[in-house]
């Protein structure tokens, strides 16, 4: 499996201290003398890491001109679950919410979603193998390290997917503008929420799976959330119910 680069130090730090996949090695900037990075290249030491001070030039190019605050973790990529293996991890189903994403394409909004999920207790993120951001470096350090927090599970046919998992027991809510108002939707656990692109919205055939379509009701005249803010609303009502 090859390797890839990662920059920032809570990417770093997270990717450390979960020790769900395996780190190469540690490349920090000689100019850096930040007691974090310290830390973190004790950290690394101690997970058996080898670690690297190298020019701050070189950091740049590596990080490809992205804000590598003085590190760059090289690592395996980070692992992806089947369906089966993501459903068999969970404890109790019925205290379950995952995300599903159709049509995000934007990697700092899938970030940006990882991130929102790992905070407010989704545990599982189904991505789409083709037209759909993967979990890139960029995506990733907007995760700041929530990537390490959350199953990823890839899958070839997100509607497929869906019918699956409503076989399983899952309540399927799209998010969309012309859905029934969140403070109005009594959410059934184990729940799926299915994200859509800002510019597409759901595509209809995965509308057409939703039990409940979803809106979040909006003042102030702005035409919509951003993607990775509507997610983040969501779950945080969903969290309550965890």
């Amino acid at each position: 499996m090859a390797a890839e680069l990662l920059y920032g130090i809570n990417t770093a730090e997270e990717v450390l201290k979960a020790g769900r996949r395996r780190v190469l090695r540690l490349l920090v900037s000689r100019d850096e003398k930040s007691r974090r990075v310290n830390e973190l290249a004790a950290l690394a030491r101690k997970a058996g890491v080898r670690v690297e001070f190298c020019d701050p030039r070189a950091l740049e190019r590596l990080a490809a001109g992205g804000n590598h605050q003085g590190v760059v973790l090289e690592a395996e990529p980070p692992r992806k679950l089947s369906l089966e293996e993501a459903l068999a991890s969970e404890k109790d189903l019925k205290r379950t919410v995952w995300a599903a994403l159709d049509g995000i394409t934007d990697p700092m909004n899938l970030g940006a979603i990882v991130r929102s999920a790992a905070c407010l207790g989704v545990s599982t993120v189904v991505l789409p193998e083709r037209r759909s951001a993967s979990l890139t470096g960029a995506a990733q350090k907007t995760a700041s390290g929530a990537a390490e927090r959350v199953n990823v599970v890839e899958v070839v046919n997100l509607n497929q997917t869906v019918i699956k998992l409503k076989e399983k027991g899952f309540w399927v809510y799209g998010m969309d503008m012309g859905g029934k108002p969140l403070p109005q939707v009594d959410f059934t656990l184990p729940a799926l929420v299915i994200i859509g692109s800002e510019g597409e919205g759901l595509h209809q055939k995965t509308r057409e799976h939703c039990d409940e379509i979803v809106s979040i009701p909006q003042k102030g005249g702005v035409e919509s959330l951003n993607a990775s803010n509507a997610a983040a609303v969501v779950f945080y009502e969903l969290s309550k119910r965890i």
